[in-house]
């Protein structure tokens, strides 16, 4: 249970409607709409971004749950692989990820929970995911995810697909989509048809 609550926090760190099966927005190829700029322009604008902070609202829609679960909050990024994700409704809880080292504090006992990345392979692989998109390392989401992009600079979308069996056991796809650097929505899907859709307006970004 524990590490399931992690993929799940770690899964939603990031408007756009979600759909069961593959986004149809990304059946699409990328977008012609610029031919200077695609993938790796995105990545390298992404890397220009030293630290963010954002309000978020996420909808979970679970088997386990008669209705949907709004949950709100902050995000925070530091590049290049620090990320936490702080719940503040319905009930508070925190989820820290520095370098390989998770930690989570929440429950009703508001318990500290320690514990390394290495432990946890599949886990370990959506959170490199998450912060390789963040800090626009594009070699390391090509090594974990098939990608495919479409869009253009005001409005992108991203779609990572686990290349690992492990992977895969957890997470179906996740879509991030933007507007230049700016991630606006992370939206995912699990293995077995939970979804999340999780919408974030920035306040503070630094960009270089």
């Amino acid at each position: 249970m524990r590490f399931r609550r992690a993929l799940l926090l770690i899964a939603l760190i990031c408007p756009g409607e979600l759909a069961q099966g593959l986004p149809s927005a990304m059946a699409q190829p990328a977008s012609v709409a610029g031919l200077d700029w695609g993938l790796p322009q995105l990545m390298h604008s992404l890397t220009e971004v030293k630290s963010a902070s954002a309000q978020f609202i996420e909808t979970k829609t679970m088997h386990t749950l008669n209705a949907p679960l709004v949950v709100s909050g902050t995000l925070d990024y530091v590049a290049p692989d620090m990320m936490k994700k702080t719940t503040l409704l319905p009930s508070p809880e925190v989820f820290a990820l520095k370098g390989n080292e998770v930690t989570i504090v929440g429950g009703t006992n508001n318990k500290t929970q320690t514990f390394s990345l290495t432990d946890e392979p599949q886990i370990g692989g959506l959170a490199q995911g998450i912060l390789a998109t963040l800090a626009g390392d594009l070699p390391t989401l090509d090594r974990l995810f098939t990608l495919r992009f479409s869009g253009g600079p005001a409005d992108w979308q991203l779609l990572l697909q686990p290349r690992s069996v492990e992977l895969a056991k957890f997470i179906s796809w996740i879509v991030v989509l933007g507007n230049q650097n700016h991630i606006e929505a992370i939206n995912t899907e699990s293995s077995d048809g939970d979804y999340s859709e999780m919408s974030i307006t920035e306040h503070i970004t630094d960009a270089r």
